[in-house]
């Protein structure tokens, strides 16, 4: 339960002393983005069976009928709406919220960090929301400026070449040193082919707020067969002794 909590109601959504990098103005933004979902957004479900009046209505999520006496859930801020107590979940992962919390929009609950995701995103390196007027857009992913980085070496990868490992950025000393499988031909590692087979990527300044998404870039262009490896080249995956591809 404390998991699940956690997960639903990210602390750093909402409480500056969870985030002790922030500059003072991303303070001001974190307090002022903070009360507003408190006052508009935040309820808590009432589990009760459904009364008199609202016998036959249709579950608010999956349509079903609700009977009276059956157990349900109401939320205030969504007027007589009611809910099988299975269905009380969030619109877009899908989880049963934890202790009934819940954040409402356009009509459709949500947990507390798919609802500030509606209005902010999030940095994949340190699950905090970013109220920087900048972040770093890649993979359909953002972050911080500063915490864009490779994940090896740590060294910042704004306005350079990566090449994504495990979900995480990576320069492209540390993915050829380290991770790049070598060319039976050549040699070569292969995923970063100086002969434009494939490309390392690199990820976009975004001003925010902005709901572009971009996903780049294209897989590595390789040949594999019992455990070696091959650039996907006329040169390199041939034959040994006529050379023919």
């Amino acid at each position: 339960r404390a998991r699940a909590l956690l997960q639903q109601l990210p602390p750093q959504d909402c409480d500056e002393r969870y985030c002790p990098e922030l500059a003072e103005e991303e303070r001001r933004q974190l307090r002022a983005f903070s009360a507003r979902r408190r006052q508009e957004a935040l309820g808590q479900g009432l589990a009760c069976p459904v009364p008199g009046p609202c016998h036959g209505c249709p579950c608010r999520k999956c349509g079903r009928r609700l009977n009276k006496g059956d157990p349900g859930i109401s939320a205030s801020r969504l007027g007589d709406q009611f809910w099988h107590p299975s269905c009380f979940s969030c619109h877009f992962c899908q989880q049963q919220l934890v202790d009934l919390i819940y954040f409402q929009q356009d009509g459709r609950i949500y947990c507390g960090r798919h609802h500030a995701e509606l209005f902010r995103p999030r940095c994949a390196s340190c699950d905090q929301l970013i109220f920087m007027e900048e972040c770093i857009e890649a993979e359909g992913r953002r972050w911080h400026l500063e915490h864009f980085c490779c994940l090896e070496c740590d060294e910042p990868l704004r306005g350079q070449r990566y090449v994504m490992r495990s979900g995480r950025p990576c320069c492209r000393g540390c993915f050829e040193s380290l991770f790049a499988e070598p060319c039976q031909a050549c040699g070569d590692p292969i995923g970063t082919d100086p002969a434009g087979a494939w490309a390392p990527r690199q990820g976009r300044v975004l001003a925010l707020p902005s709901p572009v998404v971009d996903p780049a870039g294209a897989d590595s262009e390789e040949v594999t067969h019992q455990g070696l490896h091959w650039h996907a080249r006329a040169a390199c995956f041939c034959c040994s002794l006529c050379r023919a591809p």
